[in-house]
């Protein structure tokens, strides 16, 4: 026969040929020599002891607790390394179970909480816009003068075509101001006259219409 102690804080379920038990914290336990090796084998890292005669109790409860402490610290670290690697390959955070977050307050260990992307600050935001703005601008004049160009090589795109593509820039400023109001129409079209003064004909004159619409007034000639 063999004695097994439980100096840990935790009961230890274990499970042998068909069999199991729990040997509660605290616990002192005797089974046969096979039954015990196998638990020891298998439970022996988070802090089951073998007690022999003429062992100290308290010291085998102090080698039990330093085992179990041992455990549940590198349970902790593994924990924190795995998410540190799927942090950096961008994979999902893996969230502690009860017990891990359990120890870990215990210890006084830090557990790698979750992560999450930063929104980029104003400026950047700003910068992108710019960006994005200029980039804008480029490719219309790029399609004016690729228009131009095929207009002089005797290429001009088939009317439906051009119809189609007018009707699209059309759309897409009308969409621009259809919902303007007499609070920010003045404001937008100081702040986009460059864009104004590009757009079709049917634009301008909807967008004329509705200044004097809203104001009441007609349309100034200084922008007219």
């Amino acid at each position: 026969m063999a004695t097994i102690m439980n100096g840990t804080p935790d009961p230890v379920e274990w499970w042998h040929i068909g069999v199991n038990g729990i040997i509660q914290p605290g616990q002192i336990v005797e089974m046969d020599d096979g039954r015990a090796r196998h638990i020891l084998n298998k439970f022996g890292a988070i802090g089951l002891v073998q007690l022999s005669f003429g062992d100290d109790p308290e010291e085998k409860k102090k080698a039990s607790m330093a085992l179990w402490k041992s455990f549940w610290e590198r349970m902790i670290e593994n924990h924190n390394q795995a998410n540190e690697d799927a942090k950096e390959k961008g994979n999902r955070y893996v969230k502690p179970t009860p017990a891990l977050e359990e120890k870990a307050k215990l210890f006084g260990l830090e557990i790698l909480r979750p992560w999450r992307v930063e929104k980029k600050d104003n400026k950047e935001i700003e910068e992108l816009k710019n960006e994005n703005k200029a980039l804008k601008s480029s490719l219309e004049t790029m399609q004016d003068q690729m228009t131009k160009i095929l207009e002089m090589m005797g290429n001009k795109p088939k009317n439906d075509d051009a119809d189609k593509a007018l009707a699209i820039v059309v759309e897409t400023n009308r969409n621009k101001y259809k919902r303007l109001g007499s609070f920010n129409m003045k404001q937008w079209l100081d702040k986009n006259w460059d864009d104004f003064l590009k757009m079709p004909e049917e634009n301008i004159l909807e967008i004329q219409a509705r200044y004097e619409e809203l104001y009441g007034e007609p349309f100034p000639e200084m922008l007219a």
